[in-house]
C-alpha cells in the first residue's frame, strides 16, 4: 500500500511553525507496518494544493492531507480538493448543526465565518471531530483515497488513531509491506557503526537506518517484505556487532527500560554538572529521591553516597573531568569522564545517561564501567 502525505499551510512552508504532524504521523504509520513512500508541503495557493492533490492521487493508494480546514479565507483545502477531483463544494447540513450544537453548549453564538467549514466535496464522506470545529473527510479518486484532517494537532492525532487508522487497517487487510524492528546505542557515534554495519550488504529486502537521538543512535532493521527469518538473522547480525553499546531494543525509550529493571527498589538521585538532565530521565519512576546540591564533590575520590540502597552521583567538573558514581548496598563503583561537546544541553545528557548506563549494567550482571568509544575515562573506583 503506497501512502503520501501532503502538509499545508503558509506556516509551515515559511518555517514559522515546526510540522510535527507529518513526523508524528509517519513514526505512527511505520509501527503498523507501513513506510511513508512520499511527504509533501505545500503553502495556502489554491493553484498548488491542487496540483499537489491531483499528482498524489495519481501515485498514490492513500493520501493523508493534514490542515487548512479551518473558518478563515487562507483556509483552502477543501476548495482544492473539490476542483481538483470534480466534486463541487456542497453544503452539509448535519455538520453544520453539528457546529452550531458545539457552540450552544458553550452558551455562544456560532460565528458566520464557521459555515465554511460545513461546505465540503460533494461526493466525500465526514469523518467526525468530537473536539474542533473542522470535520475531516475522505475523497475517492480512481484508485486512491484521500483523507483530510484539521491541522490543530490534538484534533489531528485523535481523528487519525480513532478513525483513519482504523479505515486503513480495513483497506490493507493482513497485507503489511514494513517491519520495523528498533535498537538504542550508546557511546559510539554514527560513523563508527556506519563503518560496522554496512561493509557488508544486508538480506535482500532489508534495509538499515540511523538516528540520532541525543545521546543515543537508534538503529532501525526496516524490512520490506522480507521474512521472519531474514529479518531475526539480520537481527542476530546486528546485535553481534553492537552488544558493547546496546542500551535498549524496541518501541519503549531505553531509560524506561532500564527503570523496569529496578522492579520496586528505590532508587536515589545526586546530582552536579548534570543538573537536572539525569532527573528528567527517571522522573516518572515511583519511587525515586532526587536533590541537586552546588558542593558535590569534583574528584571522584572524594565523592560520597548514600552506603545502602541504590543510588546515582554525578559531581561537578574537575580538571580530570566530571565524576560518576554508583552505589548498590554499600558497594561503590564510579568513573571520571570527559564528554567533550560543544553543547551544554548534550553534554549534560550524556554525562545523565552514563550515569543511567551504570545502573543498567549493574541491574543486569555486566561490568557497571562501559567501554565507550566517544567518552574518555580518566579514573575508575572499583570495577
Amino acid at each position: 500500500m503506497r501512502i503520501e502525505i501532503i502538509s499545508t499551510g503558509d506556516e509551515i512552508v515559511t518555517g514559522l511553525v515546526v510540522d510535527t504532524n507529518a513526523a508524528w504521523l509517519s513514526a505512527l504509520l511505520l509501527e503498523q507496518g507501513w513506510q511513508v513512500r512520499r511527504r509533501v508541503t505545500v503553502g495556502d495557493n489554491l493553484t498548488d494544493l491542487k496540483t499537489v492533490l491531483q499528482e498524489s492521487a495519481s501515485r498514490a493508494d492513500v493520501v493523508l492531507v493534514c490542515g487548512g480546514l479551518g473558518p478563515t479565507a487562507d483556509d483552502l483545502t477543501a476548495q482544492a480538493a473539490a476542483e481538483a477531483f470534480g466534486q463541487p463544494l456542497t453544503l452539509y447540513p448535519e455538520w453544520l448543526a453539528t457546529i452550531a450544537a458545539r457552540y450552544a453548549s458553550r452558551g455562544r453564538p456560532m460565528a458566520q465565518s464557521n459555515a465554511k467549514q460545513a461546505w465540503l466535496p460533494q461526493e466525500c464522506e465526514i469523518l467526525d471531530n468530537p473536539v474542533g470545529t473542522a470535520c475531516g473527510f475522505v475523497v475517492h479518486s480512481g484508485q486512491s483515497q484521500l483523507f483530510f484532517t484539521p491541522g490543530v494537532p490534538f484534533e489531528f492525532k485523535q481523528m487519525v488513531r480513532e478513525q483513519i487508522l482504523p479505515r486503513l487497517k480495513q483497506l490493507a487487510g493482513a497485507q503489511t509491506d514494513t517491519e520495523l524492528r528498533r535498537f538504542y546505542s550508546f557511546a559510539i557515534s554514527e560513523s563508527a557503526l556506519s563503518d560496522m554495519l554496512d561493509a557488508a550488504p544486508w538480506p535482500t529486502g532489508i534495509e538499515l537506518g540511523y538516528r540520532s537521538s541525543m545521546p543515543l543512535i537508534e538503529l532501525k532493521l526496516i524490512g520490506h517484505g522480507a521474512s521472519a527469518a531474514d529479518m531475526d538473522d539480520a537481527e542476530a547480525r546486528l546485535l553481534a556487532a553492537i552488544q558493547p553499546w546496546l542500551v535498549g531494543r524496541g518501541d519503549e525509550e531505553p531509560a524506561r527500560q532500564i527503570l523496569a529493571l529496578l522492579g520496586e527498589r528505590p532508587l536515589t538521585l545526586l546530582e552536579g554538572e548534570s543538573r537536572g538532565a539525569l532527573l528528567a530521565l527517571c522522573h516518572e519512576y515511583p519511587r525515586l529521591e532526587a536533590s541537586f546540591r552546588g558542593n558535590v564533590a569534583s574528584e571522584l575520590a572524594q565523592l560520597e553516597a548514600k552506603r545502602e540502597g541504590l543510588s546515582l552521583t554525578i559531581g561537578w567538573e574537575g580538571t580530570e573531568g566530571v565524576p560518576l558514581l554508583l552505589c548498590a548496598d554499600g558497594q561503590q563503583i564510579g568513573q571520571t569522564l570527559k564528554a567533550s561537546h560543544p553543547d551544554p544541553e548534550s553534554r549534560r545528557k550524556i554525562l545523565a545517561f552514563a550515569a543511567l548506563d551504570m545502573l543498567s549494567r549493574h541491574l543486569q550482571g555486566l561490568p557497571v564501567l562501559g567501554d565507550y568509544l566517544t567518552l574518555a575515562r580518566t579514573a575508575q573506583r572499583g570495577r
